[in-house]
C-alpha cells in the first residue's frame, strides 16, 4: 500500500493510503462471501442460494462499504507503527476514490502536543515577600468570634447584622408566586442574601411589627420574575442581635484547636495560618506568571479537540454542582448575567492555559530526568497512614485504580518545586 504523510497545522497529520488493486479485490471477494452466506432467498436455505442468484439479493454498496471497513484496521496500524503516528483521538476517515480496482482513503489524525521548551531555569519574575500584620491578625480573632457568637433576643429596632425572625409572602400584580413565602424566616440583615434593597428595607423594624417591602427583581433573576416589581409582606416576630463571646482563655479552649489553649497561643496559631495562606496565594501568583514567561518562550502546539474536550468535562462538572443546589446551568448563567457562548469561551482559555501548564512540566521532568520511583511512592503513601491513623495497606487499597494518577500527581508537584526553587 502507498501512503502519503501531510502535516497539517495545529497538530494534525494527514495520510493518503492508496490500497493496491489485489489486497482490495481479496477485500471485496472476503465481503461479497459473507454477505452470500447470510443472504436469504425465497426457495432456498438461508446461504443455499446459487451465487448468481445470491448476488442479485445483495446490496452492493454495503459489501463495499464492509469491505472497506475490514481493511481499515490493518492500515491505521501501519500508519501508527510504521509510520509512527501517535494518535490522540480516533481519526477521520474519507474513502477519496472507490471503483472495483481503485480504494484510496484519506485519514486526518490527531497527534498529541507538540512542544519546544525554551527558558525554563534562572528567570526573572519577581518572588513577593510575605508579611502578616497585627490588625490582620486581630481581624481574623475577631471574625472567630463572630462565628461563635450567639443569638439574643433584643428589643428594640433592627439594625445591619441583626437577625430578625419573620412569616413572609411576596405578590406580583397582586398574586402569590411559586417559592415567594416562608414561615419563621430568619434573615441577617445586611447578609445580602436575598433580593438587592430587601434587607435594607428591614432595618428599623421592630418585633411585632408589619412591613411592605417594595423590590424589583433582577434582569437577570427567572425567566418568570426577571425585571418584575414585587411586594414582600414582612411580619416580624423577633427581632435578636449577635453577642460575640469574650476574647479569653476559656474562649480559645472551647474553639477546641490542638495545643491551642490560651489568647496568646491563639495569635500565634493565627499569625502562622495567616502566613501561610498569604505565601501560598503569593506561590501561586508566582507560578501563574513563571508558567505565562516559559509559554511564551517556548514553542507549544495544543490540538483543539484537546482543550475542546477538556471544557466540555468542566462545563459537565458544572452542571452536575449546578444541578445538586437545584438550578440548571442556563439558570446560573442568567443569574450571573452571561451569555454561554461567554462561559464556553471562558473554559476553553482556562483549558489552554491548564494543559499548557501540564506540559511544560512534563517537558521539564523529562529535561530534568525527574521521575517517581516505587519507593517515593510508598514514602508517600506512608506520609498518608500516619496523617490520617491507617494502615499502609488500607491507604493503598483506598488508592486503588488511581494509584497511577497518585504517582503523576507527586511528578508534577516536584517539577513544580524544582521550577519555584530555580527561579527568581
Amino acid at each position: 500500500m502507498e501512503r502519503k504523510i501531510t502535516k497539517l497545522e495545529s497538530c494534525h497529520v494527514q495520510v493518503d493510503v492508496k490500497v493496491d488493486t489485489a489486497s482490495w479485490k481479496e477485500a471485496q471477494e472476503k465481503a461479497m462471501k459473507k454477505a452470500i452466506a447470510n443472504v436469504e432467498v425465497k426457495g432456498f436455505r438461508k446461504g443455499q442460494a446459487p451465487e448468481a442468484v445470491a448476488k442479485k439479493h445483495i446490496d452492493q454498496m454495503k459489501v463495499m462499504d464492509d469491505a472497506i471497513n475490514s481493511l481499515l484496521p490493518k492500515i491505521y496500524e501501519e500508519i501508527i507503527k510504521e509510520d509512527k503516528v501517535a494518535p490522540f483521538a480516533q481519526p477521520k476517515v474519507d474513502v477519496t476514490k472507490i471503483s472495483d480496482t481503485d480504494l484510496e482513503i484519506k485519514f486526518v489524525i490527531v497527534t498529541g502536543p507538540e512542544i519546544k521548551l525554551g527558558a525554563y531555569k534562572d528567570l526573572s519574575i519577581g518572588k513577593k515577600e510575605v508579611k502578616v500584620g497585627k490588625a490582620e491578625v486581630n481581624a481574623a480573632i475577631e471574625e472567630a468570634r463572630k462565628q461563635n457568637a450567639s443569638l439574643v433576643v433584643k428589643e428594640g429596632a433592627a439594625a445591619k447584622g441583626d437577625t430578625v425572625i419573620m412569616d413572609f409572602e411576596g405578590k406580583v400584580d397582586g398574586k402569590a408566586f411559586e417559592g415567594g413565602s416562608s414561615k419563621n424566616y430568619e434573615l441577617e440583615l445586611g447578609s445580602n442574601s436575598f433580593i438587592p434593597g430587601f434587607e435594607d428595607q428591614l432595618v428599623g423594624v421592630k418585633a411585632g411589627e408589619h412591613k411592605d417591602v417594595n423590590v424589583t427583581f433582577p434582569e437577570q433573576y427567572t425567566k418568570e420574575l426577571a425585571g418584575k416589581a414585587a411586594v414582600f409582606g414582612c411580619d416580624v416576630h423577633e427581632v435578636k442581635a449577635k453577642k460575640l463571646p469574650e476574647l479569653n482563655d476559656e474562649f480559645v479552649k472551647d474553639l477546641n484547636i490542638k495545643d491551642v489553649d490560651t489568647v496568646a497561643k491563639l495569635e500565634q496559631y493565627k499569625l502562622a495560618e495567616l502566613t501561610e495562606q498569604k505565601e501560598k496565594e503569593a506561590r501561586n501568583e508566582y507560578l501563574t506568571k513563571l508558567y505565562e514567561k516559559i509559554a511564551k518562550d517556548s514553542k507549544i502546539e495544543i490540538p483543539s479537540e484537546m482543550i475542546e474536550d477538556q471544557a466540555e468535562n468542566r462545563k459537565r462538572d458544572m452542571e452536575q454542582r449546578m444541578s445538586q443546589s437545584g438550578l440548571t446551568l442556563e439558570q446560573y448563567l442568567t443569574f450571573v448575567g452571561q451569555k454561554e457562548e461567554e462561559f464556553m469561551a471562558k473554559l476553553k482559555e482556562d483549558s489552554k492555559r491548564d494543559i499548557t501548564n501540564y506540559f511544560i512540566l512534563e517537558e521539564v521532568s523529562k529535561a530534568e530526568n525527574m521521575e517517581i520511583t516505587d519507593a517515593d511512592v510508598e514514602f508517600e503513601i506512608s506520609k498518608l497512614a500516619d496523617q490520617y491513623k491507617m494502615k499502609i495497606e488500607d491507604v493503598r487499597k483506598a488508592l486503588g485504580a488511581q494509584l497511577g494518577e497518585f504517582k503523576n500527581n507527586l511528578k508534577m508537584t516536584r517539577v513544580e518545586q524544582f521550577l519555584f526553587t530555580h527561579n527568581n
